[in-house]
């Protein structure tokens, strides 16, 4: 996502781009995420067009709930979030992840992706020879570039190279996106409802449930189990079977779990689940060195938390562009972007 829009801005000043993707084809991935005012005005600094595009397939939150199960805990509802795009500038929003890349894509030709690339070292020459990129599929000959910025999110091969940490496995959690046929049909069913607009906590023992809805109707939800193995699988053969008596178990009315989250439950098919470790990069004080740099996730992946990653990503680029802006495709723009951006 923070690559596609480098990518607008550099081909815009003139610079010759390529993205190499470790995915072999660009096509339908991940869930939904929630994006910060801030996300939207650092778009906006680098490209008002994007921003645009972007926020014709998001959909705007409004309202805040929390809800805990515990009878002596604090739940708590804000509708005032509607307010940001007057105070901060841009709403907060929600969108389907595919949504976005296909919002960020346009635009891009074809020929600057290179799909099935996935990089596993690089090799730094002088000032003037530049970065040469190896790959794991030993069928793709190694490519030649002036400059590597790296987007490649917490799984880089270049971070790893460069600083040598590894991921930290912290949380194992789903996520999913419904559609809202499915979800109209489960909540006529079991009852409660889903607003479109919302953003949604409910924390039970252990076990705590977000949800957003989105403007046609579906919703994302997902489940953190903070008693689960972070690195072992929920859901070992992706039955239904498997799938239902797990769900079932965990979110019965009778521990308490509100009829809104049993009706996304019930809606939730094997196809539907993204399972993933939730990890985090231990904090690092060097994002590059010569041609070479870390951008976003790469940088400073960080456990969601209300869509700080692709948030702070996008900010990553406004920096980095006005670095550009000042001291052209330089080291010493490089160098510059991460100084500011460290924390």
């Amino acid at each position: 996502r923070a690559g596609l829009v480098l990518a607008h801005v550099l081909r815009e000043r003139g610079h010759s781009v390529r993205i190499f993707e470790r995915r072999d084809s660009f096509r339908p991935v991940g869930a939904a995420v929630f994006m910060h005012p801030f996300a939207l005005n650092s778009l906006r600094a680098v490209s008002p067009t994007l921003e645009k595009q972007l926020l014709d397939v998001c959909t705007t939150i409004h309202t805040l709930s929390f809800t805990t199960l515990a009878e002596d805990a604090p739940s708590f509802r804000l509708d005032t979030l509607g307010d940001a795009k007057r105070v901060l500038g841009a709403p907060f929003v929600a969108v389907r992840f595919w949504d976005m890349l296909r919002a960020l894509r346009v635009g891009l030709p074809d020929e600057l992706f290179c799909f099935g690339h996935q990089l596993e070292r690089y090799e730094q020459h002088g000032d003037a020879d530049g970065v040469t990129l190896y790959f794991a599929d030993a069928a793709q000959p190694p490519r030649t570039v002036r400059y590597l910025i790296d987007a490649g999110g917490i799984r880089s091969a270049t971070r790893a190279q460069l600083l040598g940490d590894e991921r930290i496995p912290r949380l194992r959690a789903t996520f999913s996106v419904l559609p809202a046929e499915r979800v109209a049909a489960a909540h006529e069913a079991v009852g409660g409802a889903s607003t479109p607009g919302e953003l949604g906590f409910v924390a039970g023992d252990n076990l705590s449930v977000v949800t957003m809805g989105l403007s046609d109707g579906g919703v994302m939800w997902s489940q953190t189990d903070l008693a689960a193995d972070p690195t072992a699988p929920l859901y070992h053969d992706g039955s239904d079977a498997e799938l239902r008596a797990d769900l079932g178990a965990k979110y019965a009315k009778s521990n308490g779990w509100p009829s809104g989250v049993r009706a996304l439950v019930e809606a939730t098919t094997p196809a539907d689940v993204i399972e993933s470790t939730v990890a985090e990069l231990p904090v690092a004080w060097r994002w590059g060195d010569g041609h070479v740099t870390l951008l976003g996730d790469a940088a400073h992946a960080q456990l969601p938390a209300l869509g700080l990653g692709v948030s702070t990503a996008f900010g990553d680029v406004e920096e980095l562009v006005a670095q550009l802006d000042r001291h052209g495709l330089s080291q010493k723009a490089l160098r510059w972007y991460e100084r500011c951006r460290m924390p």
